[in-house]
């Protein structure tokens, strides 16, 4: 097992991880690389801190439907959600039957809060706001997601942090400084919580804004991808904070994720 995970919050009933971009979270047949369900089979025995009285903490209102939580826990090996492969940040999962059915109950009743923090490009003439649109798979292109009527709902709260208005090519090389960084017109560190749990929701949201992520290679457009991979190695979105109710206790938990250090990096750039 090489994958390594911070751990930023442990207890007898579930983890909180820091994950690295790049790491993806589930196994699939596509994917032959060392992933998060990996790393927590190897993990699980290693603890050695499996409670036997999972039990009491299983909703009362549990349905079967998908099978017992003994079931649900085997075939996802605590996986309770999941974050793109070039999203960094906060990642829970459970260490028990009973907490991964209870957290699984929490996203689908949607009161799970989530906080990222990413920078895009251009300045927001409203520097808060509410985004409501559905998303969909785009015909034309099934590996981007887009704004479809006929789409999933999707909801995104967002809110301005900081506007950077320059950029600071002098950072680069000198056989890099020539690029036409003209292209630009300011950076946005923005603050969002996806009050759901769709696929690129930010991502697209903040696309259709017209403000795209910096560095992400789907949304961005071509010109300003090439641009922005000489400054930031991937997507600028981090999974900063998560709050849920905790199974056990039955009280507000609240973790947070600090910024990984290649995005640290890229706020050097900008200002």
């Amino acid at each position: 097992m090489t994958l390594n995970l911070p751990i930023i919050f442990e207890d007898q009933d579930l983890l909180v991880v820091a994950k690295p971009s790049s790491v993806v979270v589930n196994r699939a047949q596509s994917y032959p690389g060392e992933t998060v369900q990996d790393w927590m089979k190897a993990y699980l025995p290693a603890a050695a801190q499996q409670t036997d009285d999972w039990q009491s903490l299983v909703p009362a209102d549990f349905s079967a439907e998908y099978g017992s939580p003994d079931d649900i826990f085997k075939s996802r090996v605590g996986m309770v959600h999941r974050l793109d492969k070039d999203t960094s940040g906060a990642l829970v999962l459970a260490k028990n039957p009973g907490a991964l059915v209870h957290l699984l109950a929490q996203f689908r009743e949607r009161t799970v809060q989530k906080k990222y923090l990413c920078l895009v490009h251009g300045k927001f003439m409203l520097e808060s706001g509410t985004v409501s649109l559905p998303l969909a798979r785009r015909s034309d292109n099934r590996m981007r997601f887009g704004v479809v009527p006929e789409g999933r709902p999707a909801v995104t709260h967002y809110q301005v942090d900081q506007f950077f208005p320059t950029f600071n090519p002098e950072l680069l090389p000198a056989s890099q400084q020539k690029q036409r960084f003209g292209l630009y017109q300011g950076f946005s560190l923005v603050s969002c919580e996806p009050k759901t749990g769709r696929t690129h929701q930010i991502r697209v949201h903040m696309q259709h804004l017209q403000h795209p992520i910096v560095g992400d290679q789907l949304y961005v457009g071509k010109k300003r991808a090439k641009l922005d991979l000489l400054w930031c190695p991937r997507q600028f979105l981090h999974a900063k904070e998560i709050a849920f109710i905790h199974p056990r206790t039955n009280q507000p938990l609240t973790v947070q994720a600090p910024l990984p250090d290649d995005l640290n990096q890229a706020l050097r750039f900008v200002g």
